[in-house]
């Protein structure tokens, strides 16, 4: 595999769990590909435990926040926050989502073995409280005609690259 660098954007909000938003990043830094940064666009005013939580990782030198001085709603952060990331491939991901240690190894990989794709997405795992507890499994359409059946009721992404 090539040395491919990649951003981590997301978004964070006031109501988020603080715990969630710990694991989220831990999950990012415990990659087998790493990442190159990380950036979390805090959207107006925090909590002071996502505070908290966001000053543990301050030592973290790939890790940046950028901070909203008002909420300005999940796309408007996100356009702004892109707009901080310094490399071609960007990886989204919400900031109660967690992903496994080689999500981001294996969805690159997708992209220097195809270089017409734009986007790769994965099924995703919902769980409540607990991520050992799996609540239910999201399996997305694979190919470009079950895609485009699929996107006729539901939106067929969940994670962006």
């Amino acid at each position: 595999m090539k040395n491919t660098k990649y951003s981590v954007l997301m978004s964070l909000y006031y109501k988020e769990d603080p715990n969630y938003l710990r694991e989220s990043i831990e999950s990012m830094l415990q990659q087998t590909l790493k990442p190159d940064e990380i950036i979390i666009v805090k959207d107006g005013t925090l909590t002071p435990s996502l505070e908290q939580v966001l000053n543990e990782f301050a030592n973290e030198p790939c890790l940046k926040t950028i901070p909203l001085r008002e909420n300005k709603g999940l796309g408007e952060a996100l356009n702004i926050g892109m707009n901080y990331c310094k490399n071609e491939l960007i990886a989204r991901m919400d900031t109660d989502d967690v992903s496994k240690k080689d999500r981001c190894e294996k969805q690159i990989k997708m992209f220097e073995e195809n270089e017409l794709l734009s986007i790769v997405s994965s099924s995703i795992m919902e769980f409540e409280v607990n991520i050992d507890k799996v609540k239910s499994i999201k399996r997305l359409p694979l190919t470009h005609e079950s895609i485009l059946k699929f996107a006729k009721k539901e939106i067929p992404l969940t994670i962006l690259l």
